[in-house]
C-alpha cells in the first residue's frame, strides 16, 4: 500500500540536503517536482519553496528495496531527516 507524506517548514537548503541523501540510495530528484522509480522505491514529489511544503505521493517500496527497508521504516527515516532540518511532518 502506498503512502502520502507531507512536510512543512522545508527550507530550500533542507530540500537540497534531502536530495543529496536520497542520491546515496540511488534516487535522483532533479527538479522541485517529478516522479521517481529506483531500486524498488517509487513515488512522486512536489516541493514548493515559496510555501516551504514538500509532498511525497504514492510512496511505495517494492523489490529489491523491500529486502532492506519497509514502507514504514522509510517513512520514519524521512520524518527523522526532515525534523533534523527544521521541518515538520503533517
Amino acid at each position: 500500500m502506498a503512502k502520502n507524506l507531507q512536510y512543512e517548514g522545508v527550507k530550500p537548503e533542507a530540500f537540497e540536503q534531502l536530495k543529496g541523501k536520497l542520491r546515496t540510495y540511488g534516487i535522483d530528484l532533479k527538479e522541485n517536482k517529478g516522479s521517481f522509480s529506483e531500486k524498488g522505491v517509487s513515488g512522486s514529489y512536489n516541493y514548493d519553496p515559496q510555501t516551504e511544503v514538500l509532498r511525497l505521493d504514492d510512496l511505495s517500496v517494492g523489490f529489491p528495496a523491500s529486502m532492506m527497508v519497509s514502507l514504514d521504516s522509510l517513512q520514519n527515516r524521512m520524518n527523522e531527516l526532515m525534523v533534523q532540518h527544521g521541518a515538520r511532518p503533517l
